[in-house]
């Protein structure tokens, strides 16, 4: 997926050793519509899969709309953060 323009972000995540089952967002970035995310570290597979297409983040940026679209992180092993930046709508409180 291409990057898109956005407005910066105002929150960050960071994951140690996570994986995620197929799911879409919730919780604290209610409201949010693209994020970003990033994986870092020492690891193998780990890619994630956004709608059943698989994507390698390791030192790569991603751009997905989390909220919509189902997303899950494929098995790894080794060391593997990732990053997702995001900005939750607060008004929705």
């Amino acid at each position: 997926l291409p990057l898109l323009r956005r407005s910066p972000s105002t929150h960050c995540a960071v994951n140690r050793n996570a994986q995620f089952t197929p799911h879409v967002d919730s919780g604290r970035g209610h409201g949010q519509s693209v994020s970003m995310i990033a994986g870092l570290g020492n690891f193998t597979g780990g890619k994630i899969f956004v709608e059943d297409k698989a994507y390698d983040i390791r030192y790569n940026a991603l751009e997905f709309d989390g909220w919509k679209q189902l997303h899950w992180t494929a098995p790894f092993k080794g060391e593997r953060y990732s990053l997702v930046w995001f900005t939750p709508d607060l008004s929705q409180k």
